[in-house]
């Protein structure tokens, strides 16, 4: 048996030990470049620019605001994020800069979440009812701050939840809705969503998914509220039903952390909730009455169909989460002077980051069809 030096051992070691380190090295410089490259790109530096991140004391505690935009007189759009409890403010540079010459653009942090999570640990008052509460003091601080007697709302996802229970309370204040990934039913979306995927696996003769598929439907039919919600089971139903659902265009997972890396906003703390939040499990558990809301509660249907302001809804044509199909049929039923449904080929659940040229496009011509109106 041939006898291995110790010598030519070490030799071995140090050469993997210096490849590890170039290779961590190399990561590293490119994360930096990339993100003084997207510091430089996303920088504001027009005379009445903004370019914050700030807290306000709104309810009781202090929440995060981005805010940005080139001008500081021009209208102000408000950013209801996803989740509960997703905030993606890390990644407007990646998707909102074509944006920010017409409008000022604030991402809120809500309450139980990201930013204003950290900054105040901990909060017993999650309840919709109380978000609701805070979104009306953002709005009523930008109002006050920019001078302006009504704002316009952009949520996604939760946000759209967020969103249209504000504007059947407070459409006085609000210029224009646009919803992105609305819900309208939301269990309802999901049972829609894996049947289509349940038919699809059938006539690709995947058996086992399409028994699997329509087993979890039936679960998810019959469960009443989020205590008897069977997480694992909704989990693996997402999953299935996105491998026959999701569109090549769909920003990937990788693509998506390397932007969020790679962010001039990104701080560890942002770090911290992305992975905390990407544990479906850890979201039902730290928003679990607005999970349950969102899932067994809000029903679109059930709000009012008229409306005295501008609607708009912006959907990815291969949506999972939000079936486009079902907000179309909404946005048929729905009257107001001035509505519109976008649908933005190639994107999923999340247009503005699939397509953001598209996506701000889509917005800005709305948006500029409403003030001429």
């Amino acid at each position: 048996m041939k006898r291995i030096s110790l010598k030519k051992v070490k030799k071995k070691m140090l050469m993997l030990l210096f490849i590890l380190c170039a290779i961590v090295l190399l990561i590293f410089l490119t994360v930096a470049f990339f993100r003084i490259h997207n510091s430089l790109e996303s920088k504001i530096d027009t005379d009445l620019g903004l370019q914050e991140n700030t807290y306000v004391t709104i309810g009781g505690i202090e929440q995060y605001l981005q805010i940005r935009g080139e001008d500081r007189n021009n209208p102000i759009i408000l950013w209801l994020h996803g989740g509960p409890g997703f905030p993606l403010s890390y990644l407007t540079y990646y998707y909102q800069t074509a944006l920010e010459k017409d409008y000022t653009i604030v991402c809120w942090e809500q309450r139980g979440c990201g930013r204003t999570f950290y900054r105040n640990k901990s909060d017993n008052n999650l309840t919709n009812e109380q978000l609701l509460a805070d979104t009306d003091k953002v709005i009523d601080y930008l109002r006050e701050r920019f001078g302006k007697d009504k704002i316009i709302i952009i949520g996604q996802s939760w946000g759209t939840v967020l969103g249209m229970d504000y504007i059947n309370l407070h459409s006085e204040k609000v210029a224009a809705y646009i919803g992105v990934g609305q819900v309208t039913n939301f269990s309802q979306g999901k049972i829609y969503a894996a049947e289509n995927a349940a038919q699809i696996a059938a006539e690709n003769g995947n058996k086992e998914d399409t028994e699997f598929l329509e087993q979890c439907i039936e679960r998810l039919s019959k469960t009443e509220g989020i205590a008897k919600l069977d997480i694992k089971t909704l989990e693996e139903m997402i999953i299935t039903s996105t491998k026959y659902l999701k569109c090549d265009g769909e920003m990937s997972g990788i693509k998506r952390i390397f932007a969020a890396v790679t962010s001039p906003e990104m701080l560890w703390n942002d770090a911290k909730w992305f992975l905390f939040a990407s544990d479906t499990q850890n979201i039902i558990t730290s928003q679990n009455s607005l999970v349950d809301y969102m899932y067994f509660q809000f029903d679109v249907m059930k709000l009012s169909k008229e409306y005295d302001i501008p609607i708009c809804f912006i959907q990815g044509d291969s949506d999972p989460i939000t079936p486009t199909s079902l907000v179309i049929d909404y946005h048929e039923i729905i009257m107001s002077d001035k509505k519109e449904m976008i649908v933005i080929n190639n994107a999923g659940h999340t247009p503005f980051l699939d397509n953001p040229e598209q996506f701000c496009e889509a917005v800005k011509t709305f948006l500029s069809e409403c003030e001429n109106e």
